[in-house]
């Protein structure tokens, strides 16, 4: 009996502890919907768009007590007799679902409100759809707009600074950013049209400016002397100079990283074999296969500097006994006797981790190796794979060959041309994509001392003209001192400076506007985020990722992939409803870019009632075929179109020359749009961004050196200086993307027999 009482005694006391527990939880939970409550006020009664860095945490907390704390609240109230405390979590759960309903319902209802007020601007003046409507008129602190082809970018920025304007924001409270001179010019022109005064010297309104004009101006103004920029005709006149130097044979040093950038240059090859051992999968600049990438550049040294040598030749002079096989040196060198070993062994003296090769049966075979040389008294030239980690073995190699009178002749200019035959388009690309390395590194603050690891297990392609581009690099910093001078990376890189430090020369900006913001470069977007910051202005960045194709200008795609892990929190707007091409376009297109790992996922709505054509030509594996077929599709067009609605593209400048020559035999104008001529347009693909055309062209969309992805402007030589590794074969992808999304109508995909692009297998496959 008494048992049985004590039993109910302890009951009652863990309800009670339960309850208490309880209502202090409740109490907690009350406590902060009322903060939350609180901080939501101000923008319920004045009606204004909630930041996302307001609403996501306010929302984590409202679902964490909604749907954690309250509910299990109600489950020990529940059994509580007392109404007034199940009546307080009840309430408690209402004001957590409302509170849930208002972050999730708010900035709609503001959307829908202000696309109401401002119609006349949305609907009849600007015509624009329903995602383009909601881009102009939300209003967080940091937006973006993910515009897709043909999806009406540009309406959408005109659009947001009228709607800006009817706001009663100043004209002088907004700056509008392009990146180029002529995107600023066409941005002010259609501003102009719609009645929007633009900024002069003389008067104020709306500001349209590239970046680099901007930073200038923040510089300027802190400066005691007027700033000398080295702007891209003294980079590229400073480069040329360089390379000059280095085949005139003034550069000795030079010299020899620019040839061996050269033989190596067509060296593209993915290669993914232990760094010693394994199978022969490494490719030699002499053609054959060797075991390790060691191996490869101790024979691509022997064959550059004019060393004849034989690949595991079988010493014959070798003791072999006891079972032993018969013993292959490494590398034997016919002329001298001398033979060299390659060691893969750490500093320790310990063979890779994985090796079947214990460390101690490997040393075994080396101290037998080094007897025989001894016993025979031949010499033995011994190199290590630390040496290759460490970046020492080139070093090494010159000065123990050097050591044994063997005589190093390197490779001439000529010698390189007739093993090549194609040095000057060569040189001619090297030398581009030697500017572009630079202006990376710049971008990027990254000194030749911080790209040098990146090199150690790159390619041979990319290995040598790292090494040549540090070189030029280094001449290029030491130009820019000597001189005085500042270019446009560090000029964007001190403005970032002045601006974090609290000053500002510039307008107080309200509203920032960014078009093309996937072309971004590291310089550019510091400047950005200090200039938002110190001005507290709102950024409206608009871009596509599935664009990106400026990386070999710095741009980086990441900035607008992962926006908000530079910016902060953002409301994002997707313009997916493509106006311009045909479902056969659209769909090639997506199919296309679903390749790629790194993207922000779209589902594009097609708008075009046109059924579409695309059309694939093979022609005989010659440049003349190409250029032949290209200019007769364009007659044959232009038996039912304009010129001007025609668009020839290619991956590089390599056939256009031909290209036009051909269409200009044939009575075909061809356009100058840069002279207003009308005609034909023939471009180079990274040059129709921004561009339409009923039909499309596309020459040489083939697996070619000139084709689609290009071996020669491909720029995977940038990876040590950018900011995404390893994003070359996505933005090769995503500029055949762009080249083929031009069309309105018609699509012709002109390529060689038996090399079509990989592009297009990947578009079937779907």
């Amino acid at each position: 009996m008494a048992a049985a009482a004590a039993g109910v005694a302890a009951a009652v006391w863990y309800r009670r502890r339960q309850v208490a527990r309880a209502l202090i939880r409740l109490r907690k939970a009350e406590s902060d919907l009322r903060e939350i409550d609180n901080a939501l006020e101000a923008f319920v009664l004045s009606g204004n768009y909630i930041p996302e860095s307001v609403r996501r945490p306010l929302g984590a907390k409202v679902v964490q007590i909604a749907e954690s704390s309250l509910p299990s609240i109600a489950k020990v109230v529940r059994r509580v007799r007392d109404s007034g405390i199940r009546q307080q979590s009840e309430v408690a759960l209402r004001h957590g679902g409302e509170l849930r309903r208002i972050l999730e319902d708010h900035n709609d209802k503001y959307a829908k409100r202000v696309m109401a007020e401002h119609s006349k601007l949305l609907v009849d003046d600007l015509n624009a759809d329903e995602a383009q409507r909601k881009a102009i008129v939300r209003d967080d602190v940091r937006n973006l707009v993910i515009a897709g082809a043909g999806s009406g970018k540009t309406r959408t920025i005109v659009g947001r600074i009228r709607f800006l304007l009817e706001r009663k924001v100043p004209p002088t409270a907004i700056l509008a950013v392009t990146f180029t001179n002529k995107a600023t010019e066409e941005m002010q022109d259609r501003l102009r049209q719609m009645g929007v005064t633009i900024a002069d010297r003389e008067k104020g309104g709306v500001t349209v400016s590239t970046l680099h004009a901007l930073g200038k101006r923040v510089v300027q103004a802190v400066a005691t002397g007027p700033l000398s920029v080295a702007d891209d005709r003294w980079t590229d006149s400073l480069v040329a100079a360089v390379l000059r130097e280095a085949r005139t044979g003034q550069d000795p040093r030079l010299a020899q990283l620019y040839l061996k950038a050269i033989l190596n240059f067509h060296r593209s090859e993915h290669e993914t074999a232990p760094a010693v051992g394994g199978d022969k999968t490494y490719r030699t600049l002499r053609g054959e296969h060797v075991r390790s990438i060691g191996e490869r550049m101790i024979a691509d040294f022997l064959f550059f500097n004019h060393i004849d040598y034989k690949y595991e030749a079988k010493a014959s002079w070798a003791s072999v006994g006891g079972g032993r096989g018969a013993y292959h040196p490494d590398f034997t060198l016919p002329e001298s006797g001398v033979s060299i070993e390659y060691w893969g062994v750490n500093r320790a003296g310990e063979v890779p981790a994985g090796w079947t090769t214990s460390t101690a049966e490997y040393k075994q075979g080396m101290a037998w190796k080094r007897a025989q040389f001894h016993r025979e008294g031949k010499t033995l030239i011994e190199f290590y794979d630390y040496e290759r980690t460490e970046g020492t073995l080139e070093a090494a190699l010159r000065e123990r060959l050097t050591r044994s009178s063997i005589t190093l002749r390197p490779m001439t200019f000529e010698e390189v041309g007739k093993s090549l035959g194609d040095l000057k388009y060569i040189g001619s690309s090297i030398e581009k994509l030697l500017v572009q390395f630079i202006t990376n590194a710049r971008a990027m603050r990254r000194e030749p001392k911080e790209i040098q690891p990146q090199l150690q297990r790159s390619t041979p392609r990319v290995h040598h003209f790292g090494l040549l581009g540090i070189a030029v690099l280094e001449r290029y910093q030491a130009a820019l001192s000597a001189e005085g001078r500042i270019d446009f990376s560090d000029m964007l890189h001190q403005a970032a400076d002045i601006l974090e430090r609290g000053t500002n020369p510039l307008p107080n900006f309200e509203h920032v506007l960014v078009d093309e913001f996937q072309d971004t470069s590291a310089a550019m977007a510091r400047f950005l985020k200090a200039l938002v910051a110190v001005t507290g202005a709102r950024l409206f960045a608009v871009g596509d990722d599935w664009q990106a194709i400026y990386g070999f200008a710095g741009g980086d795609v990441d900035h607008i992939i992962n926006f908000e892990s530079h910016f902060g929190p953002a409301s994002t707007t997707m313009l997916n409803v493509n106006y311009r091409s045909p479902a056969v376009i659209v769909e090639a297109g997506a199919a296309l870019i679903a390749r790629n790992q790194k993207q922000v996922p779209k589902q594009v709505v097609i708008s075009s009632r046109e059924p579409g054509e695309a059309y694939v030509y093979e022609v005989s594996d010659d440049d003349s075929a190409i250029v032949d077929r290209t200019a007769s599709l364009v007659r044959q067009e232009l038996r039912q179109i304009p010129a001007d609605r025609i668009l020839v593209l290619s991956r590089t400048n390599h056939l256009l020359d031909d290209i036009i020559e051909a269409c200009r035999r044939n009575g075909v104008p061809v356009g100058k749009p840069d002279r207003d001529v009308q005609g034909v347009r023939i471009l180079s693909a990274h040059k129709a961004k921004g561009l339409e055309a009923d039909v499309v062209i596309v020459a040489n969309a083939s697996d070619h050196l000139f084709g689609f992805p290009s071996k020669v402007e491909n720029p995977d030589v940038l990876e040590p200086v950018r900011m995404s590794a390893g994003d070359a074969p996505a933005e090769e992808r995503r500029l055949f993307y762009v080249a083929i999304t031009r069309a309105m109508k018609r699509l012709h995909l002109v390529t060689r027999q038996g090399l079509p692009s990989p592009y297009l297998a990947e578009i079937e496959g779907g």
